[in-house]
């Protein structure tokens, strides 16, 4: 569903090496004993039109809005728009320019909104890199069709755009995924994972979406411990499972927030960043231990 953390360096997923895996066509027989490659991307003809006067406009305008300082295109490949902090790829089409801006667009939201809360930013440039169907992101990433991203190191390949936004999730996972992504850069990943994915969800507005997934728990009862949390989340294999995760991270960091307040929530991250102490950090943000925040925030689960 959401981005896996996959590693703490600065790994950078090349455009490169995406479109290598995008070209690669699986429709041409392949020698005995070869690899089978990846699905090639094939693009429609809708989407490799030449842009009208309103499209133009209008990234003309959120070009000038972002800062872009970057902005490239390959036919066959696909493009590039950059600015001082974000980079994002997005796939072979030139129309698909739309949904590379609306990446930068909702990420430096995110970006703006990570910086009230948290008094703070990554100082690392994000590279999001968007898939051209959803074939390619599975092939490429490893990931199922139920997970949002992958994220590893500064790069976050996420699912196709066009896809996110027919879906109705555009404007809640592009945020979500920079959130993810800030969080760990911020904390040093020393939250416990339930914190990354929950805080994200929140700052993300992704209530609605979560409480409609709820159903899926495979006839389990909705509330977990920390720990289950932690283990599905680590594992992120089955399903229902790391859906009930992600749901009572969500609800959990909620209510702490609800006790505390967003400014503690992001005061708690920041230390963590500075000392990997859980009880030292939930003392600065929470003046509490952090067993004595979380239990009370876990007590929706026994209503539900």
């Amino acid at each position: 569903m959401t981005g896996a953390r996959i590693g703490r360096i600065g790994t950078r997923l090349t455009f490169a090496a995406t479109a290598a895996l995008a070209l690669a066509s699986c429709s041409e027989k392949e020698p005995a004993g070869e690899k089978t490659a990846v699905k090639r991307y094939t693009v429609p003809a809708s989407l490799d039109r030449e842009l009208n006067n309103a499209e133009l406009d209008s990234l003309s305008q959120m070009r000038r809005t972002h800062g872009i300082t970057r902005d490239e295109y390959w036919d066959g490949y696909g493009g590039v728009l950059a600015n001082d902090v974000l980079e994002v790829w997005y796939p072979d089409g030139k129309l698909n320019a739309l949904q590379g801006m609306a990446m930068i667009k909702l990420a430096s939201e995110a970006r703006a909104r990570t910086q009230q809360v948290f008094g703070t930013v990554p100082a690392e440039r994000a590279v999001i890199v968007c898939a051209g169907d959803i074939d390619v992101y599975t092939s490429s990433t490893g990931r199922q069709w139920w997970h949002y991203s992958r994220i590893e190191g500064d790069t976050i390949s996420i699912q196709p755009p066009i896809n996110l936004h027919t879906r109705g999730l555009l404007t809640v996972v592009g945020p979500r995924e920079y959130y993810e992504w800030a969080i760990g850069k911020i904390s040093k990943h020393r939250a416990p994972r339930w914190i990354e994915e929950g805080l994200a969800s929140y700052l993300a507005g992704e209530a609605a979406v979560l409480e409609e997934l709820r159903v899926d728990t495979g006839g389990n009862p909705i509330g977990m411990s920390t720990k289950e949390m932690e283990s599905a989340l680590a594992k992120e294999s089955d399903r229902q499972e790391t859906r009930r995760a992600y749901y009572n991270a969500y609800r959990t960091v909620e209510q702490i927030v609800k006790a505390h307040g967003e400014e503690a929530m992001g005061r708690f991250v920041v230390a963590l960043g500075a000392n990997d102490d859980l009880d030292a950090a939930s003392k600065a943000a929470f003046a509490a231990d952090f067993d004595d925040v979380v239990e009370p925030a876990r007590a929706w689960a026994s209503t539900e």
